[in-house]
This record gives C-alpha cells, sequence and structure tokens, in this order.
C-alpha cells in the first residue's frame, strides 16, 4: 500500500497586503466559480481566467443565513459591505487535493458532507467549488476550492461582529477600574463616562490555529474511510507533514496561478524548475532512507548469533571497528551518536534515527567485510571516488539537459513567427514591403528570437534545429534517471562511514574523561593514604 500525503492550504483573503489569499472576497468567488461578478465595494468586475476545469460549485449555509445568500453574487458583495476597515480580513480560502480516481458526483457527495461537518453546522457560509484540470502527461489533478466566512450571523440573518469587548472584574465579580497612572485616580471618557479595564476577544473561535490541521485529519480520514468502502486501498493519504512522519523529504513549493497555466501549456517556469528539482532530491533521499529501512529488516538479532556461536566468532577475530560499536553501545543505551553538525552525506539520509541502532552499523560492517579502520578508510577514499565520478556524470547530463531545455523553450516562443519570415521571402517588390508593413511587429519577434537561439547555441554553424534538440533530450533523461539508484547507495554507504568515524572519535573522548577521572580518584586515595600513614 503506497502512502500518500494530503496538500491542503488555507489562507486568509482579506484588503491588507500581507493576506495570501487573495485581496477581495468577489474576485475569489469569481475565480474558483469561474463566473464573472462585479464588486460593490471597488466598483471592478472580475472576469474568470479559466472555464475548462469547473466541474461543481454551489453556496452551502448553516440555517440562520438569509436564502439569497445561495447567491454567491450577493453572498460575498455583502461579506465586502459589511468589513468597512481598509486592512479587513474578508473570508478564508481552503484548497485541498481529492483522489483522481473518484467520480465527480462522489467528489461532490463527500465534500458536501465535510462541509456541513465541519463549517456550516459551526455558523459558517461556504462556497465550494470542484475542479479538475489535467497537465501536459494527460495526469489529473482533482480538488476541491472552498472560500469561508469569517464573521457569523444572528438569528435575524445580519453578519455578527467578529470581536466583543468584555470588562475584567476582581475576586468578588467586580469591574476593574482604568486608573490613570499621573493622577492615580479613574479614566473618564469625553463624556465624563468612567473607564473600566477590558479585552477584546473573539465571537468564535473559527480562526484557531488548531483548526486547519483538524480539519486535515478530518479530511484525510473521510478519504480513507470513503476509499475502503469502494475497495480502492492501493493508497493510504496521510495527514501528518513529512516533518510529523520523521521525514526529511522538501515540501514542494505553490506554483500560484500564473505559474500554473504556464506549466499546463507545456511553458517551464522558474517555480515549476524548483518543484522538478525537489522531486529528484527527494526520490534520491527516499531512495536512501529505503535502503537503510531495508538493511535494518535484514539484520540478525543478537540472540539468533549468540545461538550460533557468535560470539565464540567473534573472539576468534578480532575487530576493532565492531568494539568500537560496543563500546560505545554500552555508554548510549545501546545506541550510537549522531553528531551534532551532521555531515556532508549524513544531512542526505532522511531516516538518521535507524542508523544510530548498533544492529544496523554491525550489519553494515559485516556486509563490508570491514574488521579495522584502516580498511574503512580505504572503503571511504574507494567510494567517494565512486561518488565524485558519479556527481560529474549527473551535473554534466543535467547540465546539457538544462542547456537543450533552454533551447527549446525559446524555440517555443520563435515557432510561431517562422511562418510570417516565410511568407514575407515568398514575395516580392511592393508585395513583401506591403506584407513587412503589416507585419512589423510577428517580423521583429522573429528576428529577436533567432538573434536570442543563435547567441545560446553553443555549437559550432549555430544551427537551429530544433527536432535534434528534443531527440538528445529525450535520450539524456532515462541517463539521469540510471544514476538515482547507485548514487543513493553511494550516499548511504559514505553516510555510514561518516556515522562510525564520528562515534570512533567520541568514544576517545569519552575514554579519555574516563580515564582522567580514575587518574584524579587514585590521586585523592593516593592522598588520603599518605595522610593517614602521618
Amino acid at each position: 500500500m503506497a502512502v500518500k500525503n494530503i496538500s491542503t492550504r488555507a489562507q486568509i483573503c482579506g484588503r491588507s497586503a500581507s493576506c495570501h489569499g487573495g485581496h477581495s472576497a468577489v474576485e475569489q468567488s469569481s475565480y474558483i466559480s469561474r463566473e464573472k461578478m462585479y464588486c460593490e465595494y471597488d466598483g471592478q468586475t472580475y472576469y474568470p481566467k479559466y472555464v475548462e476545469d469547473l466541474v461543481h460549485t454551489e453556496v452551502m449555509l448553516p440555517a440562520n443565513a438569509p436564502a439569497e445568500y445561495l447567491d454567491p453574487k450577493i453572498l460575498w458583495n455583502s461579506v465586502e459591505n459589511a468589513e468597512k476597515s481598509s486592512n479587513a480580513q474578508l473570508a478564508r480560502t481552503f484548497r485541498v487535493e481529492l483522489p483522481n480516481e473518484w467520480s465527480y458526483e462522489l467528489a461532490t457527495e463527500v465534500m458536501r458532507d465535510y462541509i456541513k461537518r465541519n463549517f456550516t453546522d459551526k455558523g459558517m457560509c461556504v462556497q465550494l467549488a470542484i475542479h479538475d484540470s489535467e497537465n501536459k502527461e494527460g495526469q489529473r489533478n482533482l480538488h476541491c476550492h472552498m472560500l469561508i466566512t469569517l464573521r457569523g450571523i444572528d438569528e435575524e440573518g445580519k453578519w455578527m461582529p467578529k470581536q466583543k469587548k468584555v470588562y475584567l472584574t476582581d475576586e468578588n465579580g467586580e469591574r476593574i477600574p482604568l486608573i490613570d497612572k499621573k493622577t492615580g485616580q479613574q479614566k473618564v471618557d469625553k463624556q465624563n463616562r468612567k473607564q473600566w479595564k477590558c479585552q477584546t476577544i473573539s465571537t468564535n473561535d473559527w480562526s484557531s490555529k488548531d483548526n486547519a490541521k483538524k480539519w486535515r485529519i478530518d479530511l484525510t480520514q473521510s478519504i480513507n474511510s470513503v476509499n475502503e468502502k469502494m475497495g480502492m486501498t492501493e493508497n493510504f493519504w496521510e495527514h501528518r507533514s513529512f516533518k510529523e512522519q520523521g521525514l526529511d523529504i522538501v515540501p514542494q513549493i505553490h506554483l500560484g496561478e500564473k505559474a500554473s497555466a504556464m506549466e499546463r501549456a507545456g511553458i517551464h517556469t522558474v517555480r515549476g524548475n524548483i518543484n522538478r528539482s525537489i522531486i529528484e532530491k527527494n526520490a534520491i533521499i527516499m531512495q536512501a532512507t529505503a535502503m537503510i529501512k531495508e538493511a535494518s529488516k535484514s539484520i540478525i538479532s543478537v540472540k539468533t548469533l549468540a545461538s550460533i556461536g557468535a560470539k565464540q566468532i567473534a573472539g576468534a577475530i578480532k575487530n576493532e571497528i565492531l568494539d568500537m560499536i560496543q563500546e560505545v553501545a554500552k555508554r548510549k543505551n545501546d545506541r550510537l551518536s549522531l553528531p551534532i553538525v551532521k555531515g556532508k552525506f549524513l544531512r542526505l539520509i532522511s531516516d538518521r534515527a535507524s542508523m544510530q541502532k548498533k544492529e544496523v552499523m554491525e550489519q553494515f560492517v559485516h556486509d563490508r567485510g570491514l574488521t579495522t579502520f584502516d580498511e574503512m578508510a580505504k572503503l571511504k577514499a574507494d567510494t567517494k571516488q565512486e561518488y565524485d565520478a558519479i556527481i560529474s556524470k549527473r551535473e554534466e547530463v543535467a547540465s546539457r539537459i538544462e542547456y537543450l531545455q533552454g533551447l527549446l523553450d525559446v524555440y517555443k516562443e520563435y515557432e510561431p513567427y517562422i511562418k510570417n519570415n516565410k511568407e514575407k521571402w515568398a514575395l516580392s517588390g511592393w508585395a513583401r514591403k506591403k506584407y513587412e508593413r503589416s507585419h512589423i511587429s510577428e517580423l521583429t519577434y522573429y528576428d529577436f528570437y533567432r538573434e536570442k537561439l543563435k547567441s545560446m547555441i553553443v555549437e559550432d554553424g549555430k544551427k537551429i534545429n530544433h527536432k535534434a534538440w528534443q531527440k538528445e533530450l529525450d535520450s539524456l533523461l532515462p541517463q539521469l534517471e540510471v544514476t538515482k539508484q547507485p548514487y543513493a547507495k553511494i550516499v548511504t554507504t559514505l553516510a555510514s562511514i561518516e556515522l562510525l568515524e564520528y562515534n570512533k572519535t567520541d568514544l576517545e573522548r569519552m575514554l579519555g574523561n574516563e580515564r582522567r577521572a580514575r587518574e584524579k580518584e587514585q590521586s585523592k586515595t593516593h592522598k588520603r593514604n599518605n595522610q593517614s600513614l602521618e
């Protein structure tokens, strides 16, 4: 069964520049519902940028909300008009990933139930919109957007305040006067009314930091429950972050609306390239971690070794590395120490805790046939050469891939204008001049992108040949892929050696401290004995 980490994103939509969930509730509603909307607050009309990926949209209301709020135009304009502050928080945006295997009807049914339990039953109005986009490889991305109100609605259907003032009281339940520090007297306002100590509190707990985690857990449990009922048990959805699972995997960054659109169109973006780099590095980390776990599973227990006379075998063959591991384990609760400042290769292993196990490092020493630290040093040197060679190869291939991809990206910009240049040279005389005047923009772009490509090409001749570039790129990608597994094995070996080297040094430090402590105690004992003789 594969484990899939669920992707969710909750943000605040507000007029402040610090709000990353949008700055207009009407604009956000237009975006997720793919519908043209007019905002009464700022006088702007918002137009949807995409419409083809909309599966379903609707508004869900709590019991006391006016029925007219089922129209998102009325609901979100009402929210906008209820907020007077220039930096007001308007709504909460919440985007969640859904299983691509689900039908649209099932996705809608599950999200309605989820929204009712978590939001509308607690008094929130929610607009949901289910989208199903597809990238150029044909991979689906079924997900749901939710736009959620922050204010409650009273019994008369009016917006309630987000906060309220509460007077502080003493142990007798009496209000505490607000004292003027200069006069020592109770403060009064301009109407000569006495002032009392008070604090502002939220009228609901909807903005509690714990909610995001609760919503994430509930959604994950809902998805797993539905999948189990349908017999879709290939994937288990996990709500915990990589860090909470003890994994050093780097999460991907959010692409954003513009970058996502460009990536869907097959145009590489800076943020998309970052994510592709993260995916590749995570794959290497996961492979190295899997190898550590596999090694842990294959370890023979110490009791089993003892039953077949392992102690006698170990006594017959001196192994200074295993002796060091045993000595450290005695002093460190049967585990090895992990460097505070992790080494170059240790930092690439996510499950470093497994490497601290005495049995794991003993198995590593046995598998490599090591008996002395000199042998381990030689293994390190040999493996480091392998590492340098494979890194050099990977960097060379990756650099070439980046170069070819860059050429192809510029060629995509250049290609539409090739026909204009051909059409121009198919004419002659005044017809050509007329064509040039009427297509000045296209021909300018043709010259610009052609010169840009020529300046980028490093090969002699500067020939533009996009088919050859694509063919070479297609041949290089598998070359990069086949280096991942040996790279992970090499990194695991070097990380294990780093750990053993650190523990050897740490043991020498501990033994030195123990020796000095003994010498100090012997000196004290000797001094006491001399004093008693006197």
